[in-house]
């Protein structure tokens, strides 16, 4: 993939990272799926629909990113850098991958 473009928009992909990086601020995905579902007032939500927002299989709502940056106590802004971090790690390391398939040391 490197620089080429996907079909999904940087606003979907800032939505899949702040559900990404909500989920491992949690205890477990289960907790996180748990504790998701109870301030969204829904009735369930599976840990499967919370990877696939993650992956981009399907959108993430936004009262789900609401709800995220509540269950781990930070605000929406705060949530959307901590993202930003993480996707722009995620997209440098892809980058710097060495042509030899060898993953490169993250410092």
């Amino acid at each position: 993939m490197g620089g080429v473009r996907t079909g999904r928009s940087i606003h979907a992909e800032q939505a899949s990272a702040m559900i990404h990086v909500s989920r491992f601020r949690a205890p477990s995905a289960a907790v996180f799926a748990a504790r998701l579902r109870q301030e969204l007032g829904w009735g369930s939500l599976s840990r499967q629909a919370i990877y696939d927002w993650e992956a981009g299989r399907s959108r993430v709502p936004a009262v789900a990113i609401l709800a995220a940056a509540r269950v781990i106590n930070v605000s929406v802004g705060e949530l959307s850098m901590i993202a930003d971090r993480f996707r722009c790690t995620w997209t440098e390391g892809r980058q710097e991958q060495r042509s030899d398939g060898e993953q490169p040391r993250v410092a």
